[in-house]
């Protein structure tokens, strides 16, 4: 280890407590690679004297730091940085959406090492219970909890992250639809790929609605299903992503849940509400499972605000669906590895997670205003926290500017993938702001941003996606769906 640090101790602007400056300013400068893994920080005191601030700010500075894996303190020798920043490659990768490293290596080993301590035979030698074992189903639920949503783990189905948890809910609705028939997905004109490949590949057909700043629109929804009962169709699902969507990053307001509730109750849908991305903010309006019990299917996961990696999705449905949810989590797979699930409890019961999560969500803030910097008024929305981000333009439009990122070097995630409808006339580029290093991130904005001012050169900058539709007239009421019950969704 070095045992002196080049840092130009400082503290971050704003107006948080002087302790929590000081934990942004170190924690910017670790992840930047300004302070490099092994030096020494300078002693409580002499940082307390030179910085003007009191010793035990100093203390729950280094504390809140170690917490998060960036720091390590050893009796008697000091506190040394324990994060490794990452390095920069060729290519800037903005399309793999994950969110910041957040892990250091030290944090890891040492979870790694305990998991395996209560990891024996018994553990590995059975497959577990459809669902997942109780103790692994109370800290997905003490995860959650922790964002603010509370649920019981008893109705929890555990699974190998959301995708398949999405998964899982499309095929248990399918089995139980009249004829096995795959059920119509109703969803926002752009929306997580992962969801839509699954769709198709199981003959489920999507339906686009229009969204705005503030995701789904429940006004065009209701046209469309009133549309989809007046021809015939079988009873649907709808799929949302409330919180930070994906790939938009719009946030519903709470009057905008109810809203879309109202309307899923009135044409007595059900609702899959994908809310990884709820783990990694804070909790500002409340879930649609807290609205709507009855009828929605709360999907989320451990790798949006954790690690990629930690893939433990959870499923809380309507409390008669829990047996056909956890048999189609086995149908598609063996239930979650154990292993993951010890790490996953690991990392929660020690506070980790907590403070990985607050590490993640602070440097997605920082991520997002550089984005904001750069980019501006092109950005359809800009989050207060988050890592991606999203340019609308025709989908034309987007296929140019995803080759011409391409050849300046920045991979960008095929547009055409979110689309609901590839014909539709709405689409975009998204930007994912997690992957790359702060530097990379930079410059592949930058080139972002270059690649833009030439594609627009003689387009149109009219984006449908940003245009709001006049207030729909108000709509008869639908017929009951065939076999449904319009007392109770379920």
């Amino acid at each position: 280890m070095r045992v002196s640090s080049g840092w130009s101790p400082r503290l971050a602007a704003g107006t948080a407590t002087t302790s929590e400056r000081l934990v942004s300013a170190l924690a910017e400068d670790i992840l930047d690679g300004v302070v490099a893994e092994g030096e020494r920080l300078p002693p409580h005191r002499a940082l307390a004297e030179q910085l003007g601030v009191a010793l035990g700010t100093v203390t729950k500075a280094y504390a809140e730091l170690g917490l998060r894996g960036l720091v390590r303190g050893t009796h008697g020798r000091g506190t040394f940085v324990s994060y490794r920043a990452e390095e920069s490659t060729g290519s800037i990768d903005l399309a793999m959406n994950m969110p910041p490293r957040m892990l250091s290596d030290a944090v890891i080993a040492d979870a790694l090492a305990a998991s395996a301590r209560r990891v024996d035979a018994e553990v590995l030698s059975a497959c577990g219970p459809p669902g997942g074992r109780l103790e692994y189903r109370r800290s997905a639920a003490a995860w959650i909890a922790a964002s603010g949503l509370d649920l019981a783990p008893e109705d929890l189905v555990l699974a190998h992250g959301a995708q398949q948890g999405i998964a899982a809910v499309l095929m248990a609705l399918s089995s139980g639809a009249p004829g096995g028939r795959p059920v119509p997905v109703f969803t926002e004109e752009v929306t997580f790929h992962g969801a839509l490949s699954y769709a198709r590949l199981a003959g489920h057909r999507l339906r686009g609605v229009p969204v705005d700043r503030q995701g789904m629109r429940p006004d065009l929804l209701d046209r469309r299903l009133h549309e989809h009962a007046r021809a015939g169709g079988p009873r649907p699902v709808v799929y949302v992503t409330p919180t930070l969507q994906n790939p938009t990053a719009a946030t519903m307001c709470a009057s905008r849940r109810r809203e879309l509730v109202r309307v899923a109750r009135l044409h007595d849908v059900f609702i899959i509400e994908d809310d990884v991305y709820a783990l990694s903010e804070e909790r500002s309006a409340p879930a649609l499972v807290s609205l709507a019990p009855e009828r929605t299917f709360h999907v989320s996961s451990a790798s949006k605000a954790l690690s990629p990696a930690i893939r433990v999705g959870m499923i809380k449905p309507p409390c008669a669906f829990r047996p056909r949810i956890a048999e189609a989590v086995r149908a598609l797979g063996l239930p979650v590895s154990p292993l993951i699930c010890v790490l996953l409890d690991e990392l929660v019961s020690a506070g980790i997670a907590t403070t990985v999560r607050a590490s993640i969500r602070d440097e997605g803030a920082r991520r997002i205003a550089l984005a904001r910097d750069v980019l501006g008024p092109a950005l359809f929305v800009a989050p207060a926290s988050g890592y991606h981000v999203y340019l609308p333009m025709a989908p034309e439009r987007a296929r140019s500017v995803a080759r011409s990122a391409d050849a300046a070097g920045v991979l960008v995630t095929d547009p055409d993938s979110m689309l609901a409808d590839p014909q539709q006339p709405v689409g975009g580029v998204r930007l994912s702001l997690g992957a790359p290093t702060m530097a990379d991130l930079a410059r592949g904005l930058s080139a972002m941003r270059d690649v833009l001012g030439t594609a627009s050169a003689g387009a149109t900058t009219d984006d449908p996606g940003r245009r709001l539709s006049p207030t729909p007239t108000p709509m008869p009421m639908p017929t009951p769906w065939p076999g449904s019950d319009r007392r109770s969704a379920g």
